[in-house]
């Protein structure tokens, strides 16, 4: 079984408002709460520690 790849999206040949529409999307889109995540992924990794104690894995 083969692995699938995918090429580099190439935007040189869309046409003017397409491309337009695209990065005005990205210039609008909010911006990434990465203080927001890295607590998020903290308080996971501690359930899932505190899980994994309480079923008798030793870390």
């Amino acid at each position: 079984m083969s692995e699938i790849r995918y090429g580099k999206p190439n935007m040189n040949n869309l046409p003017y408002e397409l491309g337009k529409a695209i990065f005005e999307e990205i210039r609008n889109s909010p911006r990434v709460d990465r203080e927001a995540i890295r607590k998020e992924v903290e308080e996971f990794k501690k359930r899932v520690i505190e899980e994994r104690r309480r079923k008798g894995y030793d870390y």
